[in-house]
Order: C-alpha cells, then structure tokens, then sequence
C-alpha cells in the first residue's frame, strides 16, 4: 500500500515536469518563429513561348515546399519545377494555350501575369544589369526572320542589336535605359524576358580629397544593400557607408591615388569621373587672432575648395558658418561666445589645425607695413585700445616700443632701435592680442656706393657674394673688382698683393671653394683668382658675359654678341655649347637637378624665363612673356619687365628674378611655377622699408648663404643690400 502511494507521486511528478518542458519547448518555438512573407509577384519571364518552356516567378512568400505550390495558363495545370521562397520555376503545360497565368501558393491564388504560346520567347538575358554600352546576351527562340530584323527594347527603350541568330541575340544597352524588361520584337510577334537593371554614375561630391573623405555617388541602379557594391577609387577599394537605389556614401581608403572612381555590381563595372587627391588645406594667415562678436575672420592659405560647403571651420570646436570662399581664402564672420580655442579648417573631411583665436575685446586687424627697420612708422588698427597711448603696450619680438598716438580702434609708433623678426603684441590691461603675421625687419640699406660716392667708378655690371659674405663688384669704368667685407670694409681685388687690372671686365662668380671667377671680354677669357690671390685662365677663346655654376661645380656663361649664345665649361675646363640660348646677357641660374634657366633677349625680349626643352626645342617659354608687364600669376600667366637683374636661387627650390623695369624682386616657386613679389619699390634712392625705399636700377642680384639679397643698382653706383629676415 505505501509502496503504490510512492508510486503514483512519481508519476504525478514526471507528468508534471513533462509538461513544464513541453510548455518551455513551446515557449522557446514561438520565440524564434520566423515571420512569413505575403505572397507578391516582382518578376516573371519569358511571358511567351512554346510547351516545354521554363517560366520564372520572383517575389516572396513562396515558401519552399513544392507539394503546396501550384499553377495554370489559362486553365492548364503546369509543372513545378522548383520552389525557393522567393522564386518558382514552371514548364509550360503540352496543349496549353495563351491566357492568364495563375499561382497558388498554401491555397492562396493570385495573378501573374497573360503568357502567350509562340515560337518567340526570350528564355534569359546576360548580364542583366549594367550601364549604357554594357552588350548584353539575349537567350530564346524565334529570333531569325525573313521579313525584318528582330527589334529589341530595355524598359521600353530601343536598343541597337550588333548580332542575331535563330537563339541568341546580342544587343547594346542605350544610355539613359532605366530598369525594366528585355523584349523583342520579331514579324509581329513580341516577347518579354526578365527585368534589365540600368545603372549609371551622373557625379560624384566631392571630386577631391584625401584618405578619409566621404564621397557621396549619385547615379541610379546601385543594389541597396551596401555589400552588393564594390567601389574602388583608381584601383584600391573604399568601404560603403550607406547605399540607396540612386546613391552611395563611400570613404576613400587609405591608399588613395589619383585616378577613375568605379563601382561594381554583380560583377558588372561602372566608371565614374576622376577623384583628385589633394593633401590637406595649407593654413598660411588667420585674421584676426583675437576678437569681439561680429569681427570679420579672413583665412588666407592653400587648398581650400571653390565650392562653400566643401570647407568648414571651427573655432575652439564650436563649427562656424562660412560667408565666402575662394581656393586661397575664407571669410566668416565670429559668431561670439565660442571661448579661445584653435582655429581648425576641415576640407572634404581632411583637417588642419590652425592658430589659437581669443575670445576678447582686444583684437588687431592689420598692420601697416607689417616689415620695416628700426624707426619705420607702424599703425596697428583693430579694436579694444586703450585712447591714452601710455596704456597701450606694444612688443616687437619681446622689444617694447612707445605708443605716440591711440584711439580705440588705431596705434601709431616707430619701430623700436634694436628690431628683429617676430610676433608683434599689444597688451591693453589683462588681455594681450597678436598679430596675424610676425613683424620681419626687412628692407633695405646701402651697403657701398651711392649718387654723391666716388667708392666706385661707371660702368658697374655684376656682383657676386662669397661663402664668407664678402660681395665682389665688377667696377668697368675702372676695369676692377671691387671686394667689400661683411663689415663694410672696401677694396680691390688682388693677385700677390696687386691690384688686378683688367681690359674689359663684364662679369664675376665665386664657386664653393671661393675661387673667384671674372670674364674679361676685352681679352676673351676668364680668369680664376684664388683665396691665396693666384690668377690663372680658366677659359678663353670667346667674349665672355655673366656666369654661374650649378651643383657639380660647371659653369654657365653667356657669349657676348646677338646670336651667340652660351657655354658650358666643366671642371676639366672643357667648353661645349648649350642648346636653347640664342641671346642671354643676363645672369642665367642652374638648380639642384641640373635644370637651366636663363632669360632670352631674342626669343622673349627679356621679359621672360626660358628653359631648354629636348622634347619641343621651339617650346622654351618657362615662365612670364615676350611682353613686359607687372603681374603675379603661374607660368606664362605671369608678366616682367625687363629681367636684367638676372637669375639666382634663394632657399630650397626658390628663385628670384630682378625685374629692372618694375622696380620689383620676384620669387619663383621652381615646383609649382607660382610667381610672386617679394617687394616692389620706386625710382631713386632712398634706404628703408620697402614701403618707402627706393632704386635707380637692377643691373645684378646674389643672394647670402643667410637669405639676404644683394641688388647692384649701378644709376647711382650703389651695392643695396636686402634684408629680408
């Protein structure tokens, strides 16, 4: 009896907790059910041919059991040939005629679509998306006639058929296709096969950049999944962000090039337009660095784009709106309220930070001139100054100098006695402001000579600067050369403690061994003259002119005469002649590479720099024009007037040019044939800033192994010296 008691609590128990299982196991089952598709019809082809032939259905919610799928045309069962959940196969029934089609799935029965039995049929199409021009392989039947030739249409749109046969035609994708079915069109019959996709790419934004910039396609047929796209800028492959039927959001990888961007799809490739890489914006000037509310911003640099919403800047991190653009400049104008922080520009997503903007009262605009020596007189404008002129202090790199005049929004003073290069500060109370740019102490002084000196004689005609900083002078009226230490200390040019007297002196040179070179046309030959003062020929048998060396220690002098050109002499002292010079008598310049450049009284009238080219020798116009003019600008964009201050290199792939008539040092950027004005001055003699100086003439120019110009101006029988640091 307690044995049976026992007995029916453990099946009590077990039929309980079989139960609880069942009703977890249910529990967990109705967790993880899949949701159901509605039955829908996307697709289906051929709609025409014969018994036999195999239809397609595309859609969803077909499920994948055969048994509860069936199908008519036009009243006739069919065979299933295959069931997927989004696509059915049918054969078309023996004895069937043309009429509706009818599916029914799990007993729920819809229209496909009319199917017409025919000897025309379009079976498959290969590819079956692309863009315009993609050829594309038309599978079926009835395609040969007799008659006319079969027609055949993309989404209703008539594309050009290169081929046909009885099974296979081939046809070009017109532009502009749009997505739709294949059909042809053969004696009046018509057929239609499976959807074509059109793809295209109309643009792309932007069309430059970097590694990280998200590029946005615009176009139309792109799979809106974003692993059904491949993208590649110029070979390498971007990751996609986001993906719509008509756009794709794309990050350029990290070793992007310059070159096609492209997209693929099912193994069909589109090409779009080129992506440029650029580097990152060059932030040159922010003005100002400090500022009240509603203060204008001016950003000057490089690389920024044309188009506004391409670039962005930040102050302090807070994004402020831009008023305009151009490649080299931004404006905005501060908002306020954004606390000092660093100025950040972003272009296409390729950022670079700039200086630190203060948030304050305090703030100076603009000075005017931003170089000068001691005793220039410099107006700083801007805002928050204080009017009495004692309470404004201004440092020129550390140098305090005294306020004469002040108003809230104008300081005037001169630059204090002891001035050299370096930020420029006002301090009014507890806040210190900047100014855009550092104050150089540049201009120009006199170094020997002038109108009233008789330290030289006429007929001054080049000038050359040694490693030690001692300038030579060729003095023709006295047929010498006149040396002048960095001291100021002046003298003539010896050989064993002589003077050397020359017949016609007309040009001079130091090499790196501080030989000293001197071209004597009166007896058609150079002379070398060693730091121990021994004089020896270097090279004779023709008139020589001005002369330079370049890396390897050759020397470039130009022949006197209209037509006569120049030579080259190697160390060895052997003489060959330099294609491309016609008529130079101007000092030429040969850069690191090895590359001539040299000013041509024939070909360019002295108002341009030529170059030899071995490609196209009639193709020599490196930089400005035949035609004088002053302008700034890139290559033959850019205008002298008259280079007879000649050629010469100063820092690392820069040059400079005398531009004797303009009054005016250009600087040559040897890369980028970018030509700019260091300074441009006015006729006459006066030392100072260049904002007052002035000269009679440019006849030569050297540059220091410190950066500093030296400018022969033989009207008033003067050495100048530019002093640009």
């Amino acid at each position: 009896m307690k044995y049976q008691r026992k007995f029916k609590v453990r099946v009590v128990l077990t039929a309980m907790l079989g139960l609880f299982i069942l009703m977890f196991s249910a529990c967990k089952k109705d967790d993880t059910e899949v949701i159901k598709l509605p039955l829908a019809v996307k697709d289906y082809f051929p709609n025409s041919g014969n018994q036999g032939t195999l239809v397609t259905i595309q859609g969803t919610g077909f499920g994948d059991e055969p048994e509860k799928v069936s199908a008519t045309f036009a009243g006739t069962g069919a065979d299933v040939v295959s069931v997927t959940p989004e696509e059915i196969v049918l054969r078309a029934p023996l004895n069937g005629k043309t009429g509706d089609l009818l599916l029914k799935v799990n007993g729920e029965e819809m229209k496909v679509g009319p199917y017409t039995y025919q000897e025309l049929s379009v079976a498959s199409i290969s590819p079956s998306n692309g863009g315009a021009g993609t050829h594309i392989q038309i599978s079926g039947a009835g395609f040969g006639s007799l008659v006319k030739p079969a027609e055949v249409f993309i989404n209703g749109k008539a594309a050009l058929v290169i081929s046909v046969s009885e099974t296979l035609l081939i046809a070009e994708v017109p532009a502009d296709a749009g997505a739709g079915p294949v059909t042809v069109k053969v004696d009046g019959q018509e057929a239609s096969g499976q959807s074509f996709k059109y793809q295209s790419i109309t643009s792309i934004k932007p069309l430059t950049g970097g590694k990280g910039t998200v590029v946005r396609i615009n176009g139309s047929g792109f799979e809106e999944l974003a692993a059904g796209n491949t993208v590649q800028f110029n070979g390498k492959t971007a990751v996609v962000q986001e993906a719509a039927a008509d756009y794709l959001l794309v990050v350029a990888p990290d070793q992007v090039s310059t070159g096609l961007l492209s997209v693929t799809i099912n193994q069909q490739k589109l090409s779009g337009p080129v992506f440029t890489v650029v580097a990152a914006p060059v932030l040159h000037v922010v003005t100002p660095l400090s500022g009240p509310q509603g203060t204008q911003m001016t950003i000057s640099g490089s690389l920024f784009s044309a188009i506004m919403d391409e670039n962005k800047v930040f102050i302090n991190g807070v994004e402020v709106a831009i008023q305009s653009v151009t490649a080299n400049e931004l404006k905005l104008v501060v908002p306020g309220g954004t606390g000092s922080g660093i100025v950040k520009v972003v272009v296409n997503d390729q950022s670079t930070n700039g200086p630190v903007f203060k948030d304050q009262s305090l703030s100076i605009l603009a000075v005017s001139p931003d170089n000068g020596l001691a005793g220039t007189t410099v107006t700083i404008t801007g805002s928050g100054f204080s009017t009495t002129p004692a309470n404004n202090k201004v440092y020129f790199n550390g140098l305090p100098a005294t306020v004469q005049t002040a108003t809230e929004n104008k300081l005037v003073l001169d630059a204090p006695v002891g001035l050299s290069t370096g930020e420029l500060k006002v301090v009014v109370g507890s806040q210190e402001a900047l100014a855009p740019q550092d104050f150089r102490r540049a201009g120009i002084i006199t170094l020997a000579g002038g109108p009233n000196s008789t330290v030289f004689g006429g007929s001054l005609t080049a000038l050359t600067v040694d490693h030690n900083g001692n300038v030579y002078v060729v003095d023709g009226q006295q047929k010498v050369v006149k040396k002048i230490t960095p001291e100021g200390v002046l003298s003539t040019l010896k050989s064993n403690g002589a003077d050397i007297v020359f017949n016609m002196p007309m040009g001079v040179v130091a090499d790196k061994q501080n030989n000293i070179y001197v071209s004597d046309q009166g007896s058609r030959e150079i002379r070398k003259i060693t730091p121990s003062g021994q004089n020896t020929v270097f090279a004779s048998g023709f008139a020589p002119g001005l002369m330079t060396f370049d890396n390897d220690g050759n020397m470039y002098v130009n022949v006197v005469g209209f037509g006569s050109g120049m030579n080259r002499i190697n160390t060895a002292s052997v003489l060959s002649r330099v294609a491309g010079p016609q008529w130079s008598y101007v000092r030429p310049a040969v850069d690191a590479t090895g590359k001539l450049f040299y000013v041509d009284g024939s070909g360019t009238s002295n108002n341009g720099i030529s170059t030899p080219n071995a490609v196209n020798p009639n193709d020599l116009l490196w930089a400005g024009s035949s035609e004088p003019g002053y302008a700034d600008g890139t290559g033959i964009t850019a205008r002298f007037s008259n280079l007879l201050g000649g050629l010469t290199f100063i820092g690392n792939g820069k040059m400079i040019a005398g531009d004797a008539n303009n009054y005016a040092i250009r600087e040559i950027d040897i890369a980028t044939r970018r030509v700019t004005t260091i300074f441009k001055l006015s006729n006459g003699f006066v030392d100072g800033a260049f904002s007052s100086a002035k000269i009679g003439a440019m006849s030569d120019t050297a540059v220091d192994k410190d950066g500093n110009i030296y400018i022969l101006d033989a009207t008033n029988k003067a050495v100048r010296k530019v002093l640009l640091k």
